[in-house]
């Protein structure tokens, strides 16, 4: 990329602004986040607080939250691409508030349950059809600003929604808490209302093979892009790590002395470094290939992880937990970095999809690609805790940095170029046909 395109970039935030529809489609995707996170708030207070159950009650419920995006993520997603996109918005928001209407009257714990799995599946639509939506309204520049902008919104609802939903369980129950939800999924409806206006309306194709196109969209791209390909890699190597230490992550600072506010205030952190990365991640995209930038942010992001494992670990000669005033603000810099290198590889990801994926598979190749790394996010807790009993949460810190920091550099040192290259195509930057909306 020439200077000439960095500087440009610049200008990309003002021409979403003026660009028709951006704004409604912008709000609800700010309500979207909302809904997801007072939701995910709100069901295990009220779990805890008002039906008081047990831990298996507890574990049974996460799971069928969860569950519906594994099994059923890549259906949504060909949904989206054979239907109007915008439509199945629509049934989304509606089935998240009817949903949220259902669970404030619940009569009982295992109703309750049922209802938090039909929740799971309500959310399923919003994903893909919203990509979809954005592909057909954005050109290949208006992409990457989109990124930036929805990560940093993104991280703003993280951190607001959830003490949006303590407050409201506070004032009035848990469970009352999920008329705001469904309040939020009407405000929704009215913005997707308004924002049909300007979003053009794509109607599924009638042709007999393009099913099983899509079907195979997600194959042809791994085997067919080398950009793809190597993006795809490194956020599967990322949500792997990811999965293996972030549940320990408080157990680990217990371990470490650490009081109770911790955890919490290392998540905020994360957030900050994440819209930290969304600030960097225009001129960083357009100055470095996208696969260097994901293979650089994977790297630094198990450096991350490394090094408070690393430091942690009886018997080595530098001790983390040794000195509180030191050991405190090297927690909070290094989550902030965690952050800012998650953020820089997941959007590198986003946007190569957007602008790589055949228009009438997007849905189909971002569900498809979610359940992957919904399915990492499952298994990679349970190998994380089993290798904790084995060989200590420092070791598993260590290792999952290690993990990172050595698929990192060795794709970024071009140790992968096998896979990065194995179609026997270079990059060769952007597609003009799958650069813009309409080409």
């Amino acid at each position: 990329m020439t200077e000439d395109n960095v500087t440009g970039t610049t200008t990309v935030t003002g021409m979403l602004r003026g660009l028709p529809g951006y704004r409604y489609l912008l709000a609800a995707r700010a309500v979207s986040s909302l809904i997801v996170w007072v939701d995910f708030t709100l069901i295990f207070s009220s779990l805890t607080y008002f039906w008081h159950a047990t831990p298996a009650t507890v574990g049974i419920a996460s799971a069928l939250y969860g569950l519906p995006g594994l099994l059923l993520g890549p259906w949504f997603g060909r949904l989206a691409d054979r239907k109007e996109a915008l439509s199945v918005l629509l049934f989304s928001y509606m089935a998240r508030g009817s949903t949220s209407l259902l669970l404030v009257f619940a009569p009982d714990v295992h109703l309750f349950v049922l209802l938090v799995f039909l929740k799971g599946l309500g959310n399923l639509g919003a994903m893909p059809a919203e990509q979809v939506v954005l592909r057909s309204m954005l050109s290949r520049d208006q992409l990457v600003a989109n990124a930036g902008v929805t990560t940093t919104l993104d991280q703003l609802t993280k951190i607001a929604a959830p003490l949006l939903g303590a407050l409201t369980a506070v004032l009035y129950s848990p469970v009352a808490g999920f008329s705001l939800s469904a309040v939020l999924s009407v405000v929704g409806l009215a913005l997707l209302i308004r924002l049909r206006r300007y979003c053009p309306l794509r109607t599924g194709t009638r042709s007999a093979q393009r099913p099983a196109k899509r079907r195979s969209a997600l194959r042809g791209l791994l085997r067919d892009d080398a950009d793809f390909r190597a993006v795809f890699i490194a956020s599967l190597i990322q949500t792997a790590v990811l999965g293996l230490y972030d549940p320990l992550l408080a157990l680990f600072l217990k371990g470490l002395g650490f009081p109770v506010s911790t955890f919490g205030t290392l998540v905020s952190c994360t957030a900050a470094g994440a819209i930290l990365g969304a600030m960097l991640f225009r001129r960083l995209f357009f100055r470095f290939a996208a696969r260097r930038l994901a293979f650089a942010s994977l790297t630094g992001f198990g450096l991350t992880v490394l090094i408070p494992g690393l430091a942690t670990i009886p018997g080595l000669p530098f001790a983390l937990s040794a000195d509180f005033a030191f050991a405190w603000p090297t927690m909070l810099g290094l989550w902030v970095a965690n952050g800012c290198f998650y953020g820089l590889a997941a959007m590198s990801f986003v946007v190569v999809m957007q602008t790589r994926c055949p228009r009438d598979a997007l849905g189909s190749v971002s569900a498809t690609a979610r359940s992957a790394q919904l399915a990492l996010l499952v298994l990679g807790p349970l190998a994380g805790s089993g290798a904790a009993r084995w060989i200590g949460l420092e070791a598993v810190f260590a290792a999952s940095g290690l993990l990172a920091l050595a698929c990192g550099g060795a794709l970024l040192l071009g140790r992968g170029r096998t896979i990065a290259r194995c179609a026997g195509r270079r990059d060769t930057g952007w597609s003009a046909d799958r650069s813009g909306p309409d080409g």
